[in-house]
């Protein structure tokens, strides 16, 4: 892409002192990095992450039966 740190800090709106922090030791906003984001084109795979696993459930019957826990067998080991 062939920005530098002061190209963007300009363009993403984050302070210069602010992505240097984020470079040495990884701290910064959530604000701040969705902008950083944004401008690097990443905003889209974050948005992939975060979508949910499992399909929205149709009734409260399939709510319960995703919770159960398969049941233990008792008895003696061979």
């Amino acid at each position: 892409m062939g920005l530098t740190q002061e190209g963007l800090a300009n363009r993403s709106g984050v302070s210069l002192p602010s992505l240097r922090k984020f470079e040495q030791k990884g701290l910064i906003s959530l604000e701040s990095f969705l902008k950083l984001m944004m401008v690097l084109d990443g905003l889209a795979r974050i948005v992939e992450a975060s979508a949910p696993e499992q399909t929205a459930f149709s009734s409260i019957d399939d709510v319960l039966e995703a919770d159960k826990k398969p049941a233990r067998k008792k008895g003696w080991r061979k």
